[in-house]
């Protein structure tokens, strides 16, 4: 049953019952279609400048550009530290032997 049939058969009922007939279908598309375009023109005023749809595409290019020309790691280790110590040029880096106090401590630990 399409549409105009529903509508023939309401208004039988509603006439058989004294009712008021329903309304027709598509009578209030084209009123709504007339009111969806004017809440977009005033949105359009109402919005202020920097939040319309091209300024935010302009944005969004923009960041992307920039993340192309400058990527950040995906990844960043959290043993890394960016302010880890380096040592100053012309002393000698110490490799090898641990400290007794930091075998010591390593000893005590209960983690092991």
């Amino acid at each position: 049953m399409n549409a105009n049939q529903q509508h023939l058969l309401d208004a039988y009922r509603a006439a058989q019952r004294g009712e008021a007939p329903p309304v027709q279908p598509g009578t209030d598309i084209v009123r709504t279609v007339r009111e969806v375009l004017l809440w977009r023109r005033f949105t359009s005023v109402v919005t202020a400048p920097a939040d319309r749809f091209p300024a935010r595409v302009l944005r969004t290019v923009r960041s992307l550009g920039a993340s192309l020309l400058h990527p950040r790691p995906l990844h960043r280790d959290p043993s890394a530290s960016d302010t880890a110590a380096r040592p100053a040029a012309g002393h000698p880096v110490r490799a090898g032997r641990r400290t007794e106090a930091a075998a010591r401590r390593r000893a005590a630990s209960p983690c092991g």
